[in-house]
């Protein structure tokens, strides 16, 4: 029940109450990306906006550059979303604009907001609460014969435990078309990996072929739930299907146990096709931009940032 207007504070992590997080995060839709384990590997040192008795919160990270305070998005991390009451939201933006210049998030919420500038973005989810049969009915002809070479070739399903066979691949691979992924990038999806891991809530799945890897995913499992996070694969693993093995293996180990697969989604049409053939439906989401600074800074931020 609502306590009205109330007070709203910025609570830094070491203060935040660890059992009145938890609860919220147990009833909420992002439990994953909400939990205290995975913002304190994406996001270290977060505060959070909390309206009363956590009636709300928010979590956040609050930089400072050029003098001035900000909020971004952090890498790992595609949304955010608000605990408890989200009819409050409003409340908790007006509180983080008040403590910063300009900032940019991601958040699961639904409305137009005053003073910010909204952003559409997609990703796709995939319904896995029924039996792998029915989950297998909605895969497109397309995965269905990818499958099927797999079954033909000589590659392998392997459960790996090297986080760094997952980055390291990625990085000869990916890793000029993702140039803002810098050293520090990778080592906190290192240490991201090994803490779901720690908790037994990961799941690295790999394809080798003749003993060489050649696709490696990273999922992680909590709450019922599954979230894919990165992935890679060669142009021999293209070849066998190795994907979509990989895929339709996780899929059918949590059918039926797991209400949904979190795809991790994208805009991009190509990787969004991928999904989809799986039978992955698109879910909105909104980017959040303020920019409260004053020219001739704002045009700075306009550009670096994206941020009008």
């Amino acid at each position: 029940m609502s306590q009205g207007p109330g007070q709203i504070r910025i609570i830094s992590r070491n203060d935040i109450s660890e059992v009145k997080w938890d609860s919220l995060v147990e009833v909420s839709d992002n439990s994953i990306f909400m939990s205290r384990w995975y913002l304190d590997e994406v996001m270290p040192d977060w505060t959070a906006i909390v309206l009363n008795d956590y009636e709300a919160c928010l979590p956040v990270f609050i930089s400072r550059k050029y003098g001035l305070n900000y909020c971004l998005q952090p890498l790992f991390m595609r949304e955010c979303c608000v605990l408890g009451d989200k009819s409050k939201f409003q409340e908790l933006s007006n509180k983080l604009q008040s403590e910063t210049s300009f900032f940019s998030i991601a958040m699961d919420v639904n409305a137009n907001y005053k003073n910010l500038i909204i952003e559409h973005s997609i990703h796709q989810l995939l319904p896995l609460n029924q039996d792998y049969e029915s989950v297998y009915k909605m895969y497109s002809q397309n995965v269905k014969r990818s499958l099927r070479d797999f079954m033909k070739s000589e590659g392998e399903l392997t459960d790996e435990l090297d986080p760094n066979l997952l980055i390291e691949l990625f990085r000869s691979i990916k890793g000029k078309a993702f140039s803002h992924l810098n050293d520090e990038a990778y080592t906190r999806l290192k240490n991201l990996m090994i803490s779901a891991q720690t908790r037994k809530l990961s799941i690295l799945r790999g394809v080798r072929l003749n003993g060489e890897l050649v696709a490696i995913c990273f999922f992680i499992r909590q709450d019922g739930k599954l979230l894919y996070l990165k992935g890679i694969v060669t142009s021999v693993g293209r070849g066998i299907g190795a994907m979509q093995a990989i895929f339709d293996s996780v899929m059918k180990e949590n059918s039926s146990s797991t209400s949904s697969l979190d795809f991790g989604g994208s805009s991009n049409e190509g990787l969004a096709l991928f999904n989809k053939k799986f039978g992955a439906i698109d879910r909105k989401y909104l980017i959040l931009k303020y920019n409260g600074v004053s020219w001739p800074l704002r045009s700075l931020v306009n550009r670096k940032f994206g941020i009008k």
